[in-house]
């Protein structure tokens, strides 16, 4: 990778200590598609807004729960999410550094029953979560101002981000129904991170070692408000708006920090309590129905900007096809756009620190059996994209060395659904 400026990769602790701290955990901000919730929308990429009629639909669209079936039903799923980012070249120019989560989760659980011409409901998604323990050691890293004989990083991070609630569903009329679900959100961050790093002897043989401990706590409401209307036989639109308002917050970080050629262990801690505005999210959808066999649906996501964020349009297209009446295929295509602006190796303030910017781009397949009151499925979801990083604040000249950055995520799926 070509390198046009006078930075120079890794030149202290203070530098190297950017790449945790910098650099976007699996379960990130960047993105808002990161896990798709539900059923049969895990199968069909999350185009789900015009369907919405089983547990699902809590969380799509409530709206669409009229047109269930069933005096009473209930869905689960669960998954094993595995995700991973990849900087190239990133230490010292010579090595990439690579961040790996793996973690099984509950993913969504979903219940509705009839209350006269209307559906109430009850349902919990969990939209992103991390289980990351690395403990890397790297060796002669010699492109760097000062050569390192042993540079040792120790990181645990966990994050939780999920949603729990109660839907009401009304039908206005054969054509047009409308749906509330009001949801308490939660966020609940943890991450510990120890970074050693050994010095050649020809700079004194010395060492510069680090501490740092960021915890993030919020909590909140997510009003979820839905419509579904079929002007025609066979169609289907769904409309979903969405926001979540924050209550509380909480914020705080703590490090340790001794220096190269220094005795004395400087250390600070720092709280917070600005409450985040968060976007607000409008999502439309479309379902077409060509036979009884058959069916198509397409979803448009929009998030709006909102502090140093970008506005974001995300879509989804799925199909799901009934080999028989036991079988079903499902298959669907989906994208989940960075928040992020694209990053400039320029023009930047000393010391300016960008947000990577990667675009990710999935596929998702899932197999259904069905019975009399019961279905059964079983899916994996694939998402991929390439984008650029900056790990190391620009130097004075106000340029910085980007790194190309690769994420996938891959997430195997068992889900149920039953009626009674």
């Amino acid at each position: 990778m070509a390198r046009t400026h006078s930075l120079k990769p890794l030149p202290s602790l203070t530098l190297m200590i950017s790449i945790i701290s910098i650099a976007p955990v699996v379960a990130d901000e960047d993105h808002y598609n990161n896990i798709i919730i539900g059923d049969r929308p895990a199968g069909m990429g999350g185009a789900y807004t015009a369907i919405s009629d089983d547990p699902s639909g809590l969380y799509y669209n409530p709206a669409g729960l009229v047109y269930a079936s069933g005096s009473g039903v209930s869905g689960s799923m669960n998954a094993y999410h595995i995700t991973k980012t990849t900087y190239k070249n990133a230490l010292g120019g010579e090595t990439d550094w690579t961040r790996q989560s793996s973690n099984f989760l509950p993913n969504f659980f979903g219940i509705f029953q009839n209350l006269g011409n209307a559906k109430i409901g009850f349902s919990y998604a969990i939209l992103d979560s991390i289980r990351e323990n690395q403990d890397q050691r790297f060796v002669n890293l010699t492109q760097t101002q000062n050569a390192i004989d042993e540079y040792v990083i120790n990181f645990n991070n966990q994050e939780d981000v999920y949603n729990f609630g109660v839907s009401y569903a009304s039908e206005v009329s054969d054509k047009f129904s409308w749906g509330l679900t009001l949801y308490a959100h939660s966020r609940t961050r943890e991450r510990i991170l120890h970074e050693y790093i050994a010095f050649n002897a020809t700079s004194g043989g010395d060492y510069e070692e680090s501490t740092k401990y960021f915890s993030v706590d919020e909590q909140g409401i997510k009003p979820v408000f839905g419509l579904m209307w079929s002007p025609w036989n066979k169609v289907s639109l769904g409309l979903n708006i969405n926001k979540t308002f924050l209550t509380s917050y909480e914020k705080t970080s703590q490090s340790t920090l001794k220096l190269q050629g220094e005795s004395t262990v400087a250390r600070s801690v720092t709280t917070s309590n600005d409450t985040r505005n968060l976007p607000l999210n409008i999502r439309a959808g479309g379902a077409y129905f060509p036979s009884e066999k058959l069916l198509l649906s397409g979803d448009l996501s929009y998030y709006q900007s909102y502090e140093n964020r970008n506005s974001v349009l995300n879509i989804a297209l799925g199909t799901e096809y009934y080999l028989n009446p036991v079988w079903a295929l499902r298959g669907g295509f989906y994208t989940n756009h960075a928040n992020t602006p694209k990053l400039t190796n320029q023009g930047l303030e000393p010391g300016e620190l960008q947000l990577e910017h990667v675009d990710m781009y999935g596929l998702s397949i899932a197999f259904a059996r069905f019975t009399n009151n019961s279905s059964l499925s079983v899916g994996l979801n694939y998402s991929y994209g390439s984008g650029k990083a900056q790990l190391f604040p620009a130097n004075n000249n106000g340029t910085a060395l980007l790194q190309d950055t690769e994420m996938s995520s891959l997430t195997f799926f068992i889900s149920a659904t039953s009626s009674y």
